[in-house]
């Protein structure tokens, strides 16, 4: 039995911009639970010093020996909310203060989000938003009718003496965290110049452009964003995420679309990807024998790798996946705590009522199990080790490929987590990577989503270390193939794939 599956209690890893825009975004009214007086200097207190103390309890970096500096990090990051704590005065402050707590643990599996999913800031902007393109940022949408708005494509040098590299550290990374990978950049480039009544950073003045070889110093315009102000963010950051499909193309081809891997056994995703895994299993010689077989994972941030699994088995078979088989996991340690086995006990009463799959029951048993014995032995993890195949085993004998045609696995920035756990294992049997480079994630996986006290926001907190995984932290997938053009664009990104095909 494989115990190493990402069974995506509540993956939140890696939320889509369009989905964090809905609680920044401005709204016609503002909910009753956030618009009430409060005490937001208090509040921030309350709910920093509740999130340090969630992952004191639960989280497994608080005793991890291979990373030292957790503990650390995550006192400085109270210490600094505190501070931030003793001039806070309104809802921005709170909420943009407990954001760079979050972020200052880079990693996409811990993160915040508001209870309250209707709650949105007032946002304003210069009249134009700028994306990267390589390293740079270029003016990517602007007001029309602004002649003072920079030109489209025009260049970001500096902003008010302040260099266009150092300025999105300050003003993006700062928030949002992990800002080293590309797939960060590409989703939240555009916030540089969107303020959302965040008091820890101010609006530029003046900013420097080169466009047609020329530099040119903009004063900036600061006013209320457009209305469409979501839907032109939607097109800037090329975000996508399709339908569950199985499509059969006249040259033989398919393409199979996994926008998600939810694992939740009561989710409407859950239901559509056992109909998709039936419907491969149905078509498996014609998937064998296609020319080429495309696995869309654009949109998917996540869930239960065990989906990933029942793919790969119905393309390449059990006997061609024993003898390619991925570098091994040493082991996972899992943080035993009282939440962590309440979070999974409850997963598991999921699975069992609703019929679950086999192998899913079987993990969540030994996890509940497993922490439960080590909190009774007074030990921090409970260790569980790979017993699918032992260490003096022979290698496995040589399988025949039954895949006739080439896979093809698309990405784009938003995979992380279990997306992430698809790429390893189908690369590993054979799969080549198309698209844009993936997101990333740490070795702390598996999350669960506490309250903190206020009851405004909750955050997601890992509960389990992977112990000597191959691809080490934050570190991404690149594609063997890039895809410049968009994305979202699924007819262009057929002949970009059917352009791959030897011929």
């Amino acid at each position: 039995m494989k115990r190493f599956l990402t069974a995506g209690v509540a993956c939140l890893a890696m939320m889509s911009a369009t989905q964090t825009l809905a609680q920044e975004a401005p709204t016609a009214e503002a909910p009753k639970p956030m618009s009430q007086p409060r005490d937001w200097s208090a509040t921030l207190v309350q709910d920093a010093t509740g999130l340090h103390d969630i992952m004191i309890d639960s989280h497994p970096g608080v005793h991890d020996p291979l990373n030292p500096q957790f503990r650390a990090r995550l006192d400085q990051g109270l210490a600094a909310a505190l501070e931030r704590a003793k001039t806070t005065t309104d809802v921005g402050g709170w909420w943009w203060a407990l954001r760079a707590y979050v972020a200052s643990f880079e990693d996409g599996h811990v993160q915040i989000s508001m209870t309250q999913r209707d709650f949105g800031f007032p946002t304003r902007w210069p009249g134009f938003l700028t994306v990267y393109r390589g390293a740079d940022q270029v003016v990517a949408n602007r007001d029309d009718a602004d002649p003072a708005a920079p030109p489209l494509d025009a260049r970001l040098i500096d902003c008010d003496g302040v260099d266009a590299a150092t300025l999105a550290e300050q003003r993006i990374g700062q928030f949002r965290g992990r800002w080293f990978l590309e797939a960060i950049q590409a989703r939240f480039g555009d916030w540089m110049f969107l303020s959302a009544q965040n008091p820890w950073q101010t609006e530029m003045k003046a900013c420097r452009f080169e466009a047609a070889g020329s530099t040119k110093t903009y004063a900036l315009d600061w006013r209320a964003t457009p209305d469409d102000l979501s839907e032109r963010r939607t097109r800037l950051m090329q975000s996508v995420k399709p339908d569950f499909a199985l499509k059969h193309f006249d040259d033989g081809g398919f393409w199979i679309s996994t926008p998600t891997f939810n694992g939740d056994p009561s989710s409407e995703n859950y239901a559509e990807l056992t109909a998709l895994v039936a419907d491969m299993k149905a078509k498996q010689d014609a998937l064998r024998a296609a020319p080429y077989v495309v696995l869309d994972l654009r949109g998917n941030g996540g869930g239960s790798s065990h989906w990933s699994q029942l793919m790969a088995q119905v393309l390449w078979g059990d006997d061609w996946m024993a003898a390619h088989p991925e570098p091994a996991i040493e082991s996972v340690d899992w943080r035993a705590s009282d939440g962590n086995i309440a979070e999974i006990s409850a997963f598991l009463d999921k699975l069992r009522a609703t019929n679950g799959q086999p192998e899913l029951i079987t993990w969540a048993e030994d996890a509940v199990n497993g922490m439960k014995a080590a909190q009774a032995a007074g030990q921090v993890y409970w260790r569980s080790v790979d017993d699918e195949a032992p260490k003096d085993a022979a290698p496995p004998p040589p399988a025949p490929q039954l895949m006739a045609g080439r896979v093809y696995v698309l990405t784009d920035s938003s995979c992380g987590s279990a997306c992430l756990d698809a790429v390893d294992l189908w690369k590993t049997v054979g799969a080549i990577q198309v698209g844009r480079e993936t997101s990333a994630d740490t070795v702390y996986m598996e999350i669960r989503e506490p309250v903190l006290p206020s009851g405004l926001a909750e955050i997601a907190v890992p509960m389990k270390v992977y112990r000597g995984r191959a691809r080490g932290n934050n570190v991404p997938q690149r594609p063997a193939h890039v895809y410049q053009g968009d994305i979202t664009d699924e007819a262009a990104l057929q002949a970009f794939i059917r352009s791959l095909e030897p011929r």
